[in-house]
């Protein structure tokens, strides 16, 4: 999706892997900009869990994608979308896909944010199908790069070594 389709800045927080300081940098950055919106996006896997633990995000996806917006598992306590709320994101969404449902998934997302001034999305699959007028990445000197990382990294604007 190219970001003038959209109607709305973008700028995408990829990261080297799980738990390398994605969310807290968008805490940050969401802290400075007003009136901008988040989306959690999250690639399900099957047979393995890429954060190491299973989470229970890829267990129960039936279709291929879903947008949750129930403010009640939104603003649950500890999830990356409760963090965006806190840090003042006006809106905050969770797209859950199967990784044959992402590109349909973020082009049927992305209207939801109309009327925003911006969309903070954090994920690293969803360059793959976005174009955003900025594009961060996160990781550590240690970092091991997880496959979806290797291929972003071409479409990066800056990179963060934490």
């Amino acid at each position: 999706m190219n970001r003038r389709m959209s109607g709305v800045k973008i700028i995408t927080i990829s990261g080297a892997h799980s738990g390398v300081g994605k969310t807290t940098l968008a805490e940050m950055l969401l802290k400075k900009l007003k009136k901008w919106s988040a989306l959690k996006v999250t690639v399900s896997h099957t047979g393995f869990c890429p954060k190491g633990k299973p989470c229970g995000a890829c267990d129960d996806l039936k279709a291929k994608f879903c947008i949750v917006s129930d403010e009640k598992i939104i603003t649950e306590a500890g999830k990356d979308t409760a963090r965006f709320k806190a840090s003042g994101a006006e809106k905050a969404l969770w797209l859950r896909a199967k990784p044959e449902g992402l590109k349909e998934g973020i082009r049927k997302v992305i209207p939801r944010f109309r009327g925003a001034k911006g969309i903070l999305i954090e994920g690293t699959s969803v360059l793959k199908y976005l174009d955003p007028d900025l594009a961060i990445f996160v990781k550590r000197k240690d970092s091991i790069l997880k496959p979806s990382a290797k291929s972003a990294l071409k479409k990066m604007d800056l990179i963060i070594d934490l």
